[in-house]
């Protein structure tokens, strides 16, 4: 197989070290703000159910800009976009910490999602697009490896700043201005998705029903455990500092083992892939109670964990990016964004209610039961996948 000119490899290179970077270090924010703001509005005495309904409000803020991505990434392009994006979260972190009330942060977490969501859905498609098909799983896998390495960064930032006064937010701020600088240089050499689309946004939910409710799951997880973790971990007896580590060990266990998966993905069928991982989710959830009490076993155990929910990540990725190319592909990243705020918004206020109800401990069922819906749709793509391909053989 020919190798890719150098003249179109090197643009193509340049866009994916941009959008990479950029959406790292507002990963890096994305880390350090959602336990933060849930750490601060519980030492405030806010009970989970009215935590988990706040955050929720930063995800369905999708809603609001999902029926504008696709036409402004034809318009404008992705850099600009992000770009704006990042500016605007900037200045709203600052607002949070000058009115810490929940009520205030309401709407100023509405704004947030508004702006997180313009600069998630316009990085992966960014990135999706300048990836190539026969390296794509490795392409994709890289981006989730430098994009969970800021994730990482995040909770281990927050465990030196504390969550108390300024400098969290700060920190959070200058991190965001350094993405957008990062940005600047590529506003005119972007590309735009050209085309149109060929629907409404739902309908890529039943062209692409894995990728789709895949992204769902990894999103309800994703939240339930950044809004709660670390509220479990103090309530089965772990310290505040060592439960925040944990969100910093999860994230390296995602970051770890991306590329083993990208691996596969460019040389496995993806859906089994999909499948091992959603098994994995489902029997760790399960266990999650015995083992987390245990140093060295529960680091080990949130390791495989977050390696296991990254991967769903970047499945979700890859299998979209082969499925969808120029306006289709933009706007199926929206839809995807929109399945991943619904399991964003619907998961965290589950799990406050259920944790208001049968107490802190109960955690992990809410996890239990998002994978336990995921786990049949993979299972009956995976099986048609194989009766296609035995047919077609």
């Amino acid at each position: 197989m020919t190798s890719e000119p150098l003249s179109a490899a090197t643009p193509r290179r340049r866009q994916l070290v941009v959008a990479t970077i950029a959406l790292a270090v507002a990963s890096l924010s994305h880390g350090l703000t959602m336990p933060l703001l849930s750490l601060v509005l519980s030492h405030q005495g806010v009970d989970e159910t009215l935590i988990g309904l706040n955050t929720g409000t930063y995800f369905i803020a999708i809603f609001a800009v999902a029926p504008f991505v696709s036409r402004l990434m034809r318009t404008r392009g992705p850099a600009l976009l992000m770009l704006v994006s990042i500016l605007a979260m900037a200045a709203l972190f600052i607002l949070l910490r000058a009115f810490p009330n929940v009520w205030i942060w309401f709407p100023l977490r509405f704004g947030l999602g508004v702006a997180a969501s313009f600069l998630w859905i316009a990085g992966e498609a960014w990135v999706n697009h300048a990836a190539d098909e026969v390296r794509r799983g490795r392409i994709i896998a890289i981006f989730g490896v430098v994009v969970s390495a800021g994730f990482a960064l995040g909770p281990a930032i927050l465990s030196l700043t504390g969550t108390e006064g300024w400098a969290p937010f700060l920190a959070t701020t200058g991190l965001l201005l350094a993405a957008g600088a990062v940005l600047v240089p590529a506003l005119g050499s972007a590309p735009r998705l050209r085309g149109k689309s060929s629907g409404p946004l739902a309908r890529y939910v039943l062209i692409a029903p894995v990728t789709m409710f895949g992204y769902f799951v990894f999103a309800a997880g994703d939240a339930v455990l950044l809004t709660f973790l670390p509220i479990y971990a103090v309530e089965i007896g772990l310290a505040e500092a060592d439960a925040i580590r944990l969100l910093a060990v999860l994230a390296i266990g995602s970051m770890a083992l991306q590329y083993p998966i990208g691996w596969l993905a460019d040389h496995a069928n993806g859906f089994a892939i999909v499948a091992g991982v959603a098994l994995v989710l489902l029997a760790g959830s399960a266990v999650l109670p015995w083992v987390i009490p245990h140093a060295a076993m529960g680091n080990l155990f949130m390791f495989i964990y977050g390696g296991a929910l990254g991967a769903l990540y970047t499945m979700s990725l890859v299998l979209l990016g082969r499925q969808f190319r120029g306006a289709d592909l933009s706007a199926a990243s929206a839809m995807l964004s929109v399945m991943f705020c619904i399991g964003a918004f619907i998961w965290p206020p589950l799990g406050g209610a259920v944790m208001d109800q049968l107490g802190a401990r109960a955690m992990p069922v809410v996890l239990v039961l998002a994978f336990a819906l995921f786990v049949p749709v993979v299972l009956v793509a995976w099986l048609r996948s194989r009766r296609s391909r035995t047919r077609g053989g």
